[in-house]
């Protein structure tokens, strides 16, 4: 973080990782691998795309931001095509256990999974870096999700393999914070589905992170995929164990379920950071910024102002520009508002 920065105020704004992704974009893509536009026309229009979503970021006033994770191909498929040992040809795959109609093409593990040089983040990181004056985090896909988000036909149980992944991702990490990267986010949004697993999830996560010398955020929620929730689990399973992850931050979504599961932060002690989902994603309507103040003092009934932080319940990149740029200065202006009622703004 860079020293001439101002302190982050009371109730800091961010957001979870993906921003309105552009229907150009897929266009642009499909030119270049019809070879009418040249890998470095692509690259341009990639960087024009980060530049955009960074832009709107600084312009709606959220305190962190990231480059909208705009040149990955799906927070999946940008890590397992890059992984040794996935076949992305792919099988049809239910995501979730709300509807099994909610289907994805999912690459299947064939081999042992191997690091097979950088996936990139670090050069992604550096020109982002470049382009803003705001504070950053990098958003890095879970092995959990990985796994799950893949047809396991190598390994005996789904445990080995997110060990596998760990051991990978740990390398990735270390490789963006030698880049200069401070902050970085572990998306693991279907921990809710697994409640069983969460001893060992807890020991993959800790082993993910370890020698990783930045701040570190741990992002569960219930899936969204579409603006559908696909998880009928709840927070309330996760806990105690999520508190002995090696995280600085818990970030979770709240707007979509009126705030339940904040008591937990009153029922299980803890000094990490959370970060309250106060703008729900699902829902096509742009909140309006009382909206959002309501939920703060919601979320303040349960966590320290000086511990509380605020996005988005989770990913933008369903909903149309307007719509998202929309719910981030909802967001900023509805923290204004509390931070004017508690004196600090």
């Amino acid at each position: 973080m860079s020293s001439q920065q101002p302190p982050l105020p009371l109730l800091p704004t961010t957001v979870i990782g993906s921003y309105s992704f552009p229907v150009w974009l897929d266009k642009v893509r499909e030119l270049g691998k019809q070879g009418i536009l040249s890998p470095e026309q692509i690259e341009e229009a990639h960087d024009n795309a980060v530049k955009s979503a960074i832009k709107d970021q600084e312009m709606a006033g959220v305190d962190i931001i990231t480059d909208g994770e705009l040149r990955r191909e799906t927070m999946v498929n940008f890590f397992s095509m890059r992984i040794h040992g996935f076949d992305m040809a792919g099988k049809m795959k239910p995501i979730g256990n709300l509807d099994p109609n909610i289907q994805m093409l999912d690459p299947v593990v064939r081999e042992k999974v191997r690091h097979k040089g950088s996936l990139g983040m670090e050069r992604h990181f550096a020109y982002f870096k470049q382009h803003t004056t705001h504070r950053t985090k990098v958003c890095v896909t879970g092995p959990q999700m990985l796994a799950k988000r893949a047809t396991n036909e190598y390994y005996k149980t789904d445990k080995e393999l997110i060990f596998d992944l760990t051991d990978i991702l740990n390398i990735e990490l270390k490789s963006i914070v030698a880049a200069g990267c401070d902050f970085i986010q572990i998306d693991e949004p279907v921990w809710v589905g697994y409640p069983q697993d969460m001893p060992w999830l807890v020991e993959s996560f800790n082993k993910l992170v370890e020698g990783v010398r930045a701040k570190i955020a741990l992002h569960v929620c219930y899936g969204n995929y579409q603006l559908k929730k696909l998880f009928t689990g709840q927070y309330a399973e996760l806990f105690p164990a999520i508190l002995e992850t090696k995280s600085d931050q818990l970030s979770m979504e709240f707007a979509v379920s009126d705030g339940v599961g904040l008591e937990l932060f009153k029922q299980y002690a803890t000094d990490k950071e959370i970060v309250v989902g106060v703008l729900d994603v699902k829902d096509e309507n742009i909140e309006t910024a009382d909206v959002v103040a309501h939920r703060i003092r919601q979320a303040l009934e349960f966590i320290p102002a000086e511990k509380l932080y605020l996005s988005p319940d989770c990913g933008m990149k369903f909903m149309p520009r307007r719509r998202a740029f929309g719910k981030l200065k909802a967001m900023v202006e509805g923290a204004k508002i509390v931070r004017r009622e508690l004196g600090k703004d």
